[in-house]
């Protein structure tokens, strides 16, 4: 029960006369007994609900706190006054759905029945305020009533504390999720500032090299470009870099022979003026008058050689060391043939060995101063074409002279190899 002596209504209800009550099916606020008030006004009323009701009867200059407004509407509630008529209307004002079903109820066991099922469902304030102020509420169902209510409000009371306590749980747990958060924002808006740092450096670099692609692309257009007038300007700009180097191989060879020229010169000048100077002989001349050491070369030609008959005969030597070619074209004119020459594919092109062996009638192979593939070539044209050939391995001037003589002796178009 409260204590309403120290309330500031409680002078205010004793001082109003008590009015007697109208018969009513439905009992009044001040017809129940005094210890199902405190009940009806905690759990029938909100706070604010009753401090709106209160206001209206205390001076403008009075406030109550919660527990002030609860015990002063108590004290009010024992007798019938203008206060406990304006809790009465707001009670039916606020619950009047709940009345007009409990209206229907005739006796106290279904009204008994329909407090249990409101306990069940929840609807507990509207169900209680209809139920007590019912006209077959008895004493024994009123005095349940309270109890459950009672009841019910020890257990309000624990879920409040329980709910006090998982929410300062969950305060903590919030407070704990925020910190973890803000580090998370945090990591997450460094890494995207890094990342939108790289991805402006890879941007300034892909510029950069896309300017320096383009600055490569129009120097290699602008080359292409003069390589394309050059090459109009000098359409036979490649025959002429291949004669020139041509050129430079014959001005070599051309300097060789000068200096063996002057060798021969001054080897002649040495021999007595009886001797005739050299010329070129016919194979008759040769045969009739030429001695052997009339020749003025430094290396000796074997006399048989001289009766070999190569008239008229295009004579190809492939290979041999470039210091004897010109020795080698004075032995195959002496002889009266016609003297041409392939390096073997050490300069000269592969290319013009073909033309060459289609245009030699005998072929001379020094196998040792030519590439394997010249070596090939020459051996499957002249077994194809039936060319007489013959194989030297020494690039010598002595072995070319027998190779010349064993080349002679040949009966019939064939190779043979020394």
């Amino acid at each position: 029960m409260c204590n309403s002596s120290t309330t500031p209504l409680s002078h205010l209800a004793a001082a109003i006369t008590p009015e007697k009550s109208v018969g009513s099916a439905r009992r009044r606020l001040w017809d129940l007994s005094s210890h199902c008030h405190c009940p009806v006004i905690g759990v029938c009323l909100s706070p604010g609900a009753l401090r709106k009701v209160l206001t209206k009867f205390l001076d403008s200059r009075s406030t109550l706190n919660d527990y002030e407004a609860h015990t002063g509407a108590v004290s009010a509630c024992i007798s019938r006054n203008p206060v406990s008529n304006a809790l009465q209307r707001e009670l039916d004002q606020r619950h009047a759905l709940i009345i007009r079903q409990f209206r229907n109820l005739k006796s106290a066991e279904e009204l008994e029945h329909h407090w249990n099922e409101s306990l069940h469902s929840g609807d507990i304030a509207g169900a209680f305020w209809a139920g007590l102020t019912h006209g077959h509420c008895n004493p024994a169902l009123e005095e349940q009533m309270c109890r459950d209510i009672h009841m019910l409000q020890h257990q309000a009371g624990a879920e409040m504390r329980d709910t006090r306590n998982r929410f300062a749980l969950l305060r903590k747990e919030n407070a704990a999720l925020s910190e973890e958060l803000q580090r998370a924002q945090d990591k997450a808006r460094r890494m995207q500032t890094e990342k939108a740092e790289k991805l402006e450096w890879l941007e300034t670099a892909l510029m950069r090299t896309r300017a320096d692609c383009i600055a490569k692309d129009t120097v290699i257009a602008s080359l292409q470009a003069e390589l394309e007038e050059l090459r109009q300007s000098v359409p036979d700009l490649p025959s002429r870099l291949q004669l020139r180097e041509q050129n430079a191989r014959l001005q070599d060879r051309i300097a060789l022979l000068e200096r063996q020229n002057g060798l021969f010169r001054a080897a002649g000048a040495s021999i007595p003026a009886a001797t005739a100077p050299l010329r070129p002989l016919s194979q008759s001349e040769g045969r009739a008058s030429a001695p052997t050491g009339a020749m003025p070369v430094p290396h000796p030609v074997p006399a048989d050689t001289a009766r070999v008959s190569f008239e008229h005969k295009m004579v190809l030597c492939v290979g041999g060391r470039d210091g004897n070619i010109a020795a080698y074209r004075r032995l195959i004119e002496h002889v009266g043939g016609q003297f041409a020459h392939h390096d073997g594919g050490r300069q000269d092109n592969l290319k013009q060995l073909d033309n060459s062996l289609a245009a030699a009638d005998l072929v001379i192979c020094q196998t040792g101063c030519i590439s394997h593939n010249a070596y090939w070539r020459v051996k499957e044209h002249c077994k194809r074409t039936g060319t007489r050939c013959m194989f030297v391995e020494n690039p010598s001037l002595s072995s070319l002279s027998k190779g010349i003589e064993a080349l002679s002796a040949l009966p019939e178009p064939g190779m043979q190899e020394n």
